[in-house]
């Protein structure tokens, strides 16, 4: 699910003109695409910083998908800068799938569904008939126990949603944090202390491993665990 950025990309941004040349390739290939078929090229729709240090990649629906970043990362943004490079370029991505989005509505084009519809295991299978009051009674009462469960969960959901308490996601190696109000981005920092201008290949993993966990963790599947939904 798509992680909400704080997103500042003003009008005079010089990545703006290269983001009107995206929007203007995609309209042409939507027109000329039948509206039966997809879109190609909307699954890593990619955003840099405004040094071009850091790309993120991101699905139409704007979820993160990868990033890279420049070997010649520290001496572009230098330790001090990377993350905020990375909430940037993410944000970018981001803005140039609400693009794509638009131009597909315009064009009568739907947008590919995720990989898997998070609320499909929400979906009640058909009934079983029983012949015996027995199970007709431990069907009905495990069905109660499954709403109970599921409601307790949505509603632990909704307050991790909702609060304005941070938290801390970060990568294995612990190089990059974010910082989560709800399932806002907030901030990003790295651990300048452990890193080396060498590192460019650690530090975009930890990032992408922080992403994808923050990601995770803004959808409804991690909420509902599969002992909860049985």
């Amino acid at each position: 699910m798509m992680l909400k950025t704080k997103r500042t990309i003003a009008p005079d941004d010089p990545r703006v003109p290269g983001a009107r040349h995206f929007a203007e390739r995609l309209r042409n290939t939507v027109a000329n695409t039948p509206r039966d078929l997809p879109v190609d090229g909307l699954d890593r729709i990619p955003g840099a910083d405004v040094s071009d240090t850091v790309t993120c990649f991101v699905n139409v629906h704007g979820d993160f998908v990868d990033l890279s970043l420049q070997s010649d990362w520290w001496y572009t943004v230098g330790p001090s800068g990377v993350a905020a490079a990375v909430l940037d370029a993410l944000a970018f991505a981001q803005e140039k799938s609400s693009i794509a989005m638009a131009i597909l509505g315009h064009y009568g084009h739907r947008a590919e569904e995720r990989s898997e519809n998070p609320f499909t295991f929400l979906q009640a299978a058909e009934a079983p008939h029983y012949s015996d009051p027995e199970s007709e009674i431990a069907a009905a009462y495990d069905k109660v126990r499954r709403t109970a469960s599921i409601v307790d969960v949505a509603d632990r959901m909704s307050r991790r949603r909702d609060t304005a308490e941070h938290r801390v996601v970060t990568g294995p190696r612990g190089l990059f944090r974010l910082t989560m109000a709800g399932f806002d981005l907030q901030h990003a920092d790295v651990d300048e202390n452990a890193l080396s201008a060498a590192d460019a290949g650690l530090l975009a993993e930890d990032a992408r491993a922080a992403l994808v966990r923050a990601t995770r963790e803004n959808d409804p599947r991690y909420w509902f665990a599969r002992e909860v939904v049985g």
